[in-house]
């Protein structure tokens, strides 16, 4: 072995990787991008958490008990009080009504404070000054519990600001028992919420990373060129890629799904084919991005660095591993472009919340729409080829 000869190659290697300034730019954006996204996001906690209050607590004026205790969870960072209700409002049936809104997923938890509470807590004072026994006074916590983390994250926030206002105004943190009820997801596991975002990180990956590299193989074989020149129309092309990695989205997804009820119990409450359906529908929007994102690239190699620019956002921002309240507020608004987000949030709501089309008609339809767009775009970039 010679080592000239073996420094020609490096030189001549480095030479076209400086000529291809797409693939230079990729060698130092991708591992900052990864970086960045990976620091702010796994250095997050859960924040504004979106809660109602219900203080029913006997005349609840200000300065008592149950409003001490609401102010210090204000103060928090993990909670974001939407509204509160009181004695004034019975009419509305606070209670019902607020519990209502984490049904609908429009909170993530509601906390009632029974019309004694201050009245059952200061009696508990006087009975553990005296060393007498006595029944802890009741709070009660409404939760989502589709996310275990943001279920715990409150539960916790709820106890820890209690024992706080206590021990500040009294010197002693007499026991207030905090009665937990899970609107949803009584049994979740972590592998409940879990599973929706591996079906749909599966439909993410097989569609988009076998269309773009694919395709991109196809056009430099010329078998594009000489399907484009069959009488198949351009739009009967993209249609049949779709169905066919369409499928095999599900296929992935049906697999997922039936080694984690058989090895991992995990639930399943409302319809398995409406959560496949959601998955589809990624899985074709997906491939129609794979289609569209190839064109610009002029071989794999350049059709590889497409890859991790879709995945790692998606991985991070998607809300598969971790509550988006988690994420840093900055990068929050980027979600919302994540097509992955949207399925996601359906297959749980389906799977977990026993929701139906009716209830998540808004994540179907933006689904929907992102397949469509794709495929139209898709369609005329194989036109202009054409």
């Amino acid at each position: 072995m010679k080592l000239d000869r073996v420094l020609a190659i490096s030189k001549k290697n480095l030479k076209s990787l400086r000529r291809d300034k797409r693939t230079f730019a990729f060698i130092f954006m991708v591992p900052f991008m990864m970086m960045l996204l990976f620091g702010y996001t796994f250095g997050g906690e859960v924040k504004d958490l979106k809660v109602y209050i219900v203080n029913l607590d006997e005349g609840a004026p200000v300065g008592s008990l149950s409003w001490d205790i609401i102010n210090e969870l204000n103060s928090t960072e993990t909670m974001n009080i939407v509204d509160i209700y009181t004695a004034k409002d019975i009419a509305l049936d606070p209670v019902n009504h607020s519990i209502d809104k984490v049904k609908n997923a429009e909170a993530w938890g509601t906390i009632v404070f029974g019309k004694n509470f201050t009245n059952e807590t200061l009696a508990n004072f006087f009975l553990l000054a005296h060393g007498q026994q006595f029944e802890p006074s009741n709070l009660e916590l409404h939760l989502d519990g589709t996310n275990p983390n943001v279920a715990n994250a409150l539960y916790a926030s709820v106890n820890v600001a209690i024992q706080q206002v206590l021990k500040d105004k009294y010197g002693a943190t007499p026991a207030v028992a905090v009665e937990k009820d899970m609107v949803y997801g009584e049994n979740t596991q972590f592998i409940d919420f879990f599973a929706p975002g591996i079906m749909g990180l599966a439909g993410l990956l097989v569609t988009f990373m076998l269309t773009i590299v694919t395709f991109v193989r196809e056009r430099s074989s010329s078998t594009l060129e000489r399907l484009l020149t069959t009488p198949a129309t351009e739009g009967e092309i993209v249609s049949g890629y779709a169905i066919s990695f369409g499928i095999l989205a599900l296929a992935q997804s049906s697999v997922i799904l039936v080694t984690g009820v058989l090895l991992f119990n995990i639930q399943i409450e409302g319809s398995f084919l409406l959560a496949l359906l959601v998955i589809f529908l990624l899985g074709v929007g997906s491939m129609g991005m794979g289609l569209l994102l190839s064109s610009v690239a002029k071989n794999e190699l350049q059709a590889v660095q497409f890859i991790p620019l879709v995945f790692i956002p998606s991985i991070l921002l998607g809300g598969i591993f971790w509550p988006i309240e988690a994420i840093p507020e900055l990068l929050r608004p980027i979600s919302s472009f994540i097509p992955l987000s949207y399925a996601v949030d359906g297959a749980r709501s389906v799977m977990i919340r026993g929701w139906g089309i009716d209830q998540i008609w808004w994540q179907v339809t933006v689904l929907t729409l992102f397949a469509i767009v794709m495929l139209v775009l898709s369609t005329y970039m194989l036109k202009r080829r054409k």
